[in-house]
C-alpha cells in the first residue's frame, strides 16, 4: 500500500492519467463553443481555408528566397508572378486543344444525349416485372425540375447566382489574404510564440513542427499528385483514342485532390463517353487506364511525392471521408484527412509525452529524422533554423 503513494508509483501515473482525461474533456467542451461560434460566422472560412493552403504551398519558395536576401513582400510577388507564369505559360499550350474539345462535345451532346436515353430505355425493358422496375419518364422526373413553379426556378436561380459570386469572390479574397499571411508569417510566428507560457513553449513548438510539416504536405503533396495523375489520364486516354481524352483526364485529375474515393469518381465521364461515343471495349480500355494510373499513383507517385507527410492507415481515411463528406460537404471531404491527421498527432503526442513520460527531446529528434532520412519529396520545409538544432532548442532562451 505505501508503495503506491511513493513518488514515480503507479498511484502517481493514475493520477497523471485523470488529470489529462480532465483536460480532453476540458478542450473538448472549449472546441465545442469554439465550433458553436465558427458556425455562425462560417462564411469566412472558405476563404480563409482557401488562402492557408495557399501559404502552405507557397511558403517554403518564399522563406528560401527570404534566406537568399530577398525581402518576404517581394519573395511573396515573385512566387506569385511564377505561379502566373505557369499557368498561363500551360493556358497558352493548351487551350487549343481544350477549345476544340468544348466545341466536339457542344456538337455530339445531342447523339450522346440520345445514346443515354436509348441504354436507359433498354434497361427499363429489363426491369419490366422485378421489384426495381422503373422508365424512362421515372428518371427523368426524378433528374427534372420542371414541376417546379415560377418562384420556385427563381429561388433556385437566385441561390445559383449567389452560389457563383460567392465562388468567384472566395477566387479573388484568398490570393490577397494569402499574400499579406507570406508576408507576415514570420511576425506572426514571433506572436504566436509570445502568447505561449515559457513552460510549454518546447512542447508547443514541436507539436507545431510536426502539424506544419503534416498539413504543408498534405496540401503541397496532394496538387502535385493531383497534376501528375491528370497528365498520365490524359495521355493514356490518348492513346487509346477516347474523345474529348484531355478534358476526361483534367477532370480525373482534379477529382485526385479527394483521397481515395476521388479517382474512382472521376473515372465515371470516361466510362460514359466511351459507351456512348465508342464500344464497350474502349470502356474496357478506360477502366485498365484508369486503373493503372492509380496502381502507379499509388505505388511509385505518392510515395515519392508525399512521403510521410500523414501517417494514416486506409481504413482510417476511407472512415474520415465518410464522416467529412456527411459534415461538411465537398469541403468536409477535402479538409477530412488533413484535420484526422492533426487529431493524430496531438493525440499521439499527448499520449507519449504525458501518459508514457517519454523525453520530448526524443520525440523531436523523431520528427527531425523523418525530414532528413529518407528525404520530404515535394513536401520538404524551408527551416529557418540550424540543420541540427532542434525545435525544442531552438526556443529555449
Amino acid at each position: 500500500m505505501t508503495e503506491n503513494l511513493l513518488p514515480g508509483g503507479p498511484s502517481a501515473g493514475i493520477k497523471q492519467a485523470g488529470q489529462v482525461a480532465w483536460a480532453l474533456v476540458g478542450l473538448a467542451a472549449l472546441l465545442a463553443v469554439a465550433g458553436v461560434v465558427a458556425w455562425q460566422v462560417r462564411v469566412i472560412f472558405p476563404p480563409l481555408l482557401l488562402a492557408g493552403a495557399i501559404v502552405f504551398i507557397l511558403n517554403p519558395v518564399v522563406t528560401a528566397l527570404q534566406q537568399r536576401g530577398v525581402p518576404r513582400a517581394a519573395g511573396a510577388g515573385l512566387a506569385y508572378l511564377g505561379v502566373l507564369a505557369i499557368v498561363g505559360a500551360a493556358g497558352l499550350g493548351l487551350f487549343p486543344i481544350a477549345a476544340n474539345q468544348v466545341d466536339e462535345l457542344a456538337e455530339d451532346l445531342p447523339d450522346i444525349r440520345s445514346r443515354v436515353e436509348r441504354w436507359v430505355d433498354d434497361r427499363a425493358e429489363q426491369s419490366v416485372g422485378t421489384f426495381y422496375e422503373f422508365s424512362r419518364a421515372d428518371v427523368e422526373a426524378s433528374l427534372s425540375n420542371s414541376s417546379a413553379s415560377f418562384e420556385d426556378q427563381l429561388r433556385s436561380l437566385r441561390k445559383i447566382g449567389a452560389s457563383v459570386f460567392h465562388a468567384l469572390l472566395i477566387l479573388v479574397l484568398a490570393p490577397i489574404i494569402a499574400f499579406y499571411l507570406l508576408v507576415d508569417v514570420p511576425h506572426l510566428r514571433n506572436v504566436a510564440e509570445s502568447l505561449i507560457p515559457i513552460g510549454a513553449r518546447d512542447e508547443v513548438l514541436v507539436v507545431g513542427h510536426r502539424l506544419n510539416r503534416a498539413i504543408g504536405g498534405f496540401f503541397r503533396g496532394q496538387l502535385m499528385v493531383a497534376l501528375i495523375v491528370g497528365v498520365l489520364c490524359s495521355v493514356g486516354l490518348g492513346i487509346i483514342g477516347l474523345k474529348f481524352w484531355f478534358l476526361i483526364g483534367m477532370i480525373a485529375g482534379l477529382f485526385n485532390v479527394i483521397p481515395l474515393i476521388g479517382p474512382w469518381v472521376g473515372g465515371i465521364p470516361g466510362v460514359t463517353i466511351a459507351l456512348t461515343t465508342g464500344s464497350p471495349l474502349q470502356a474496357l480500355l478506360v477502366v485498365g487506364v484508369m486503373v493503372g494510373v492509380q496502381q502507379f499513383d499509388n505505388h511509385f507517385i505518392t510515395p515519392q511525392v508525399m512521403q510521410r507527410a500523414v501517417h494514416l492507415h486506409p481504413a482510417v481515411v476511407i472512415l474520415a471521408l465518410v464522416a467529412g463528406g456527411s459534415l461538411g460537404g465537398f469541403y468536409g471531404l477535402l479538409l477530412a484527412v488533413p484535420l484526422t491527421a492533426v487529431l493524430k498527432i496531438i493525440i499521439s503526442h499527448l499520449w507519449r509525452v504525458h501518459i508514457l513520460r517519454q523525453p520530448l527531446d526524443s520525440i523531436d529528434a523523431e520528427t527531425r529524422a523523418d525530414d532528413t532520412e529518407k528525404g520530404t519529396g515535394m513536401v520538404g520545409e524551408v527551416d529557418s533554423r540550424p540543420e541540427n538544432q532542434p525545435v525544442a532548442a531552438a526556443a529555449r532562451p
